[in-house]
């Protein structure tokens, strides 16, 4: 018998067929899968016995999810992710293949557009777990997938979930690695968690390895990270932060530039929306700036919101809400809309950032933007708001408009 997994809604010859398992398993895709994910795929036959509770990390499309499922049937598969988006990519596959599924994240984190992909039988298997969370979900899981590559995960974030993995998994449980990175590095660190790992494939940068839980880690580690942050003639406040979140270990200078000019127009009691809020750099130094200020962080990464509670519980402040997005959040009535948006993504993020801003402003509130480079910025952000100046600072330029009438 031979399962089909489609993760592309294109045909034809515009799609990649790939096969696994001496044939069981053929996968449809739109380029074809990471050389990281098909190594999972061809050994998971190496996990023996067959887990009753199976964890799958790293894994952005959930193939290895899907494929668990279907070649263990009566195990329970949880999959994470750490970013909502990519979580949901997963969710439009699982529900592509007629897998059921349960969604989870954070707890007091509110998630606007909630993944809701179906709970019903599905294609027979067990339901998939998804969790969208900062921490990888409570085990003990008898054994474990887990892939990664460069653009991926992080040197830091890789030995974060290396040791995470392993307090995940119960005595005795196997976690199959499939990376592309520097070998030798990882065998290292994969020993100093698990013991000698056995190596199941090795070819330049690219590796599966498989490793067993022997007993407690001996020398956890804590990789949260802290640095102090001030506006100008300000106190100075230690923030904290966490692998996989932007800016890990010190202050982003962009978002500092855009927290100074931001502070400019922050009147007491206004609501303020911080998107992109990072480890809530931006909005933490409004609020202790002016501490009746109500602020809403939104990020679509759930170790963001993590590191932005964290901070807010040392600073004493309470946040209006923290939001797990990916797409904006459709809420209205504020003054104040601070966002520093990545690059990437031909403009898109950007773009949904002013959308966001444009739809939640009062009028005579501001849209402050930041970025390297700024004109192309500038120009989109005058395109929406009617008009837009860019302010010098720090080396960044801080894009600032005026909400004229109501939002569009």
């Amino acid at each position: 018998m031979t399962d089909t997994l489609r993760i592309t809604d294109l045909t034809g010859r515009k799609t990649v067929q790939q096969t696994f398992q001496s044939g069981a398993l053929h996968v449809i895709s739109r380029s074809g899968l990471h050389a990281a994910e098909r190594l999972l795929l061809d050994h998971l036959g190496s996990l023996t016995p067959v887990p009753a509770h199976l964890l799958v990390a790293g894994n952005r499309t959930g193939v290895a999810a899907m494929a668990a499922a279907l070649r263990f049937p009566d195990c329970a598969v949880t999959c994470h992710a750490f970013d909502l988006h990519h979580a949901r990519a997963i969710a439009r596959n699982l529900t592509a293949n007629a897998f059921s599924c349960r969604f989870c994240c954070d707890p007091g984190v509110t998630v606007p557009d909630a993944v809701r992909p179906p709970t019903g039988d599905g294609n027979g298997s067990a339901p998939v777990s998804l969790a969208c969370t900062a921490t990888l979900p409570d085990g003990p899981f008898d054994a474990a997938l887990f892939m990664s590559t460069p653009g991926s995960t992080t040197g830091e974030l890789l030995l974060d979930q290396l040791e995470e993995l392993h307090r995940a998994l119960a005595p005795g449980g196997t976690c199959l690695i499939a990376c592309e990175t520097h070998v030798p590095a990882l065998l290292k660190q994969v020993k100093r968690t698990f013991g000698p790992p056995a190596v199941l494939f090795h070819h330049g940068p690219l590796c599966c390895l498989s490793a067993r839980k022997r007993g407690a880690l001996a020398n956890p580690r804590d990789f949260t990270a802290s640095f102090a942050a001030s506006l100008p003639g300000g106190a100075s406040h230690t923030l904290y932060s966490l692998p996989g979140v932007f800016c890990h270990r010190r202050p982003d200078t962009g978002g500092l530039a855009l927290a100074e000019v931001a502070a400019r127009d922050l009147k007491p009691g206004a609501r303020v929306l911080d998107m992109g809020c990072g480890c809530g750099l931006v909005g933490l130094l409004l609020a202790a700036h002016q501490p009746d200020a109500r602020v809403t962080f939104v990020d679509s990464h759930s170790r963001a919101l993590a590191a932005t509670r964290r901070n807010l519980d040392a600073l004493g402040l309470t946040a209006e809400s923290l939001v797990l997005s990916d797409s904006g959040l459709a809420v209205t009535g504020f003054d104040l809309f601070a966002g520093n948006p990545p690059y990437y993504s031909d403009f898109r993020i950007a773009d949904c950032f002013l959308r966001t801003a444009r739809a939640a402003l009062t009028p005579g509130g501001v849209c402050l933007t930041v970025a390297k480079t700024a004109h192309a910025l500038a120009e989109r952000q005058r395109e929406l708001f009617g008009a837009a100046e860019i302010l010098p600072r720090r080396g960044y330029g801080v894009v600032r408009s005026v909400q004229q009438g109501e939002p569009s």
